[in-house]
């Protein structure tokens, strides 16, 4: 499991929906993560295959007003 942070500013920006995606592929192909919410902390579930040396993360979270945000960090970090 790997912790998400979400920050927000105020009730109106409260995150009501998170998806991550992860690469090991410096983000050419994208796999879906599981997500899971405890109170206001995230985390995701993350399989490494053997073959990969980096982690990429793509994320998408959706406040209870609809706005949107998209982040993306390609080599995460690095798998040994």
């Amino acid at each position: 499991m790997v912790p998400v942070s979400v920050q927000h500013t105020g009730s109106e920006a409260e995150v009501t929906k998170l998806t991550v995606q992860v690469s090991y592929d410096d983000g050419a192909t994208w796999l879906p993560t599981a997500v899971a919410r405890t109170g206001d902390h995230w985390t995701a579930g993350l399989w490494h295959p053997a073959h990969a040396t980096f982690a990429s993360f793509r994320a998408t979270a959706t406040d209870k007003a609809g706005n949107t945000v998209d982040q993306t960090i390609i080599r995460a970090y690095r798998l040994e």
